[in-house]
């Protein structure tokens, strides 16, 4: 084939500029032509021929066309075109040295996190909330949301993201400001009615809902409380699926109140807490009989009326504070011939078929007993505490029972527990049992006549153990000997405040430091350090490692022909090395002078400021309606 006719197509870059100047083409240049083309000039009447049958659809961005046509005569003249086309080829095949002109159109990049899954914005809201609760930031849950809408303005894909998660943990912290007052011209709520009337009107916001956590409640006698607990309810009516109602614990007296109507109502309450509180009419009647029979049928009926909803419910706190009744039957069902998986008569607890978690403190002898202990429902953890019927011959019965197979976690708290037996067959029975939390004055002792035989206590699943003997005893001395006889292999932390010396100390892992850097603020403090303060305890702990260190306890001679050289003394330390057991003294609640959580923690309402510095909205610093804002 004609070399001509094969490169007739292909035009150079500076030809393509020279042709667009009037001057002749020189020579095209050996890179993109290899083969040498005869000299072609162009005619203006030729440049005004109709293009647009070679034109493309496809764009290009850079693109240097020719055309090769005949026009009248039989001298070919060439056309060209700068304007974005696709090249048109007389051959089938362009050389590779043509191809390197032609540039990849440069496609739009789709914006990153727009074909993400949801599990992904998921993992990052979830990791932001992580941030934002983790103690040592000073950042709170009004910061957590500030950063939730800021992202839900980014884009659609975040907002449907962010949505979710903004709306299913509503937490409004601290009381509402004097300026928010005075703007609404309320006296109370002005947050919560403001998020009352947003979910009202938007209902697809309220299906999030799942947590709330209010300010807390006022004190008894303020005209404004009534009010509080009336605005509370509207908004727990308002979520069809809430779960959850932290910090705002008002009592029941065996009256009608709105707040526990609403509750009763929820049918995906998974959490509730009762403090039964004193009732006129009852304290009456006990002063003319003795329980049972001090509650009426009508006042029996509405409190196990409040559980029929409550068919997913997992967590259940029973508390009295003060002078609180609830009779046995009211908590299990004792008729049933001996069967406690038979549901007759009004026990709660058979009537919750979801429930794993529950909680009974500080009921009379006359409300909860050894009796009622046998007929608990399985569960997976179970907290008794300040329960006077509750006694040493209960619990060792109370082991045997089927339905504690599955107990997973025990915390016994103030029982006052005579015989370290009932112990010893709690940890010998529970086979599934990996938390263990024993909290009492005296120590429990070995009954007289008993042989004890090594390890007195043992569990070989047991995985948390905390230990707690106020009163000095032998309970410290039979715990460490019974770790010695390998009567816990699986324990791996242990927290014993009450060690007095240092036995439960000595088997664990050798430690460098006790004290937390918040205790040398305290150290000084005459009210934190109380005998049976948690500050106490490390400080002790803290001390017997730096008597260990200053004490020789090793001596290394180097000897050598009958000839001491030289002698190394090597200070001592406080552990066992190779143990598994990890020594712990710090709390529950971060930042608590008590190891153990109690009712005052909760009940309370104390926000997240409570043990950590105030958050003072920092984030916000450099904007200038940010002061204004977190006002």
């Amino acid at each position: 084939m004609d070399t001509y006719w094969e490169h007739q197509d292909r035009l150079a870059p500076d030809d393509a500029l020279s042709a667009r100047s009037g001057r002749p083409f020189g020579a095209l240049r050996a890179q993109s032509l290899p083969i040498p083309v005869p000299r072609i000039s162009f005619s203006s009447d030729v440049q005004d021929a109709d293009m647009d049958l070679f034109q493309s659809p496809r764009p290009s961005m850079s693109s240097f066309t020719s055309v090769a046509r005949s026009v009248g005569s039989p001298a070919t003249s060439f056309t060209y075109s700068t304007a974005p086309s696709t090249p048109v080829s007389l051959v089938s095949r362009p050389s590779p040295q043509s191809s390197q002109l032609q540039l990849r159109p440069k496609m739009p990049r789709r914006a990153v996190f727009q074909g993400l899954p949801p599990e992904i914005y998921d993992c990052i809201l979830q990791q932001l909330r992580v941030l934002h609760e983790d103690s040592a930031w000073q950042s709170c849950q009004t910061c957590h949301l500030r950063d939730l809408c800021s992202l839900a303005l980014t884009s659609r894909a975040w907002d449907k993201g962010v949505i979710k998660r903004m709306y299913d943990r509503i937490h409004v912290v601290g009381p509402d400001s004097k300026e928010q007052m005075k703007k609404y011209k309320m006296k109370t709520g002005v947050r919560l009615k403001l998020l009352r009337r947003t979910l009202r009107e938007r209902s697809f916001l309220a299906q999030h809902v799942r947590e709330l956590k209010v300010p807390r409640l006022q004190a008894e006698g303020d005209p404004l409380r009534k009010d509080m607990i009336n605005i509370v309810a509207s908004l727990v009516m308002a979520c069809p699926n809430f779960e959850r109602l932290v910090g705002f614990y008002p009592i029941y007296g065996h009256e009608f109140d709105r707040l526990t109507h609403a509750l009763s109502t929820r049918k995906k309450l998974k959490e509730h807490m009762w403090l039964i509180g004193e009732n006129a009419a009852i304290t009456q009647r006990s002063q003319k009989q003795l329980a049972p029979g001090l509650m009426d049928p009508e006042q029996k009926e509405s409190f196990v009326f409040f559980h029929q909803a409550w068919d997913s419910l997992t967590t259940l706190f029973l508390h009295s504070p003060g002078l609180g009744i609830l009779e046995k039957d009211i908590f299990v069902n004792t008729k049933n011939n001996g069967d406690p998986r038979r549901v007759q008569g009004p026990g709660i607890l058979h009537r919750l078929p979801a429930l794993k978690h529950l909680c009974i403190s500080s009921f009379d002898m006359d409300d909860f007993d050894d009796y009622t202990l046998q007929y608990l429902p399985a569960l997976q953890s179970l907290r008794l505490q300040d329960l006077e019927g509750v006694t040493f011959w209960g619990l060792s019965e109370f082991s045997r029972t089927t339905n504690t197979f599955s107990l997973r976690n025990l915390s016994l708290i103030n029982l006052d527990i005579m015989y370290i037996s009932a112990i010893s067959n709690l940890l010998l029975h529970l086979k599934s049992l990996k938390r263990f939390t024993l909290v009492q004055d005296t120590s429990p002792e070995v009954a007289e006549g008993e042989i004890a035989v090594q390890p007195i206590i043992a569990s070989h699943l047991l995985e948390f153990l905390h230990w707690e003997i106020i009163v000095p005893g032998s309970a410290n001395v039979n715990l460490a000997n019974s770790i010695k006889a390998k009567g816990f292999p699986r324990l791996r932390t242990m927290r014993a405040p009450s060690d007095h010396l240092g036995l439960l100390q000595a088997l664990c892992k050798p430690r460098a430091q006790i004290e937390l850097p918040s205790d040398w603020n305290s150290i000084n403090n005459a009210h934190t350090m109380a005998p049976d303060s948690l500050l106490t305890s490390r400080r002790a702990a803290q001390q017997r490692l730096e008597q260990a260190w200053n004490t020789v306890q090793f001596k290394v001679v180097v000897q050598e022909d009958d000839l001491v050289h030289e002698i190394f003394d090597l200070n001592g330390f406080i552990g066992e090395i190779g143990s598994q057991i990890d020594y712990s003294l710090e709390p529950d609640v971060p930042g608590s002078d008590q190891a153990w959580i109690d009712f005052p923690d909760v009940v309370s309402a104390r926000d997240e400021t409570a043990f950590k510095n105030p958050c003072r909205g920092l984030w916000n610093a450099s904007n200038p309606g940010g002061h204004k804002w977190w006002q």
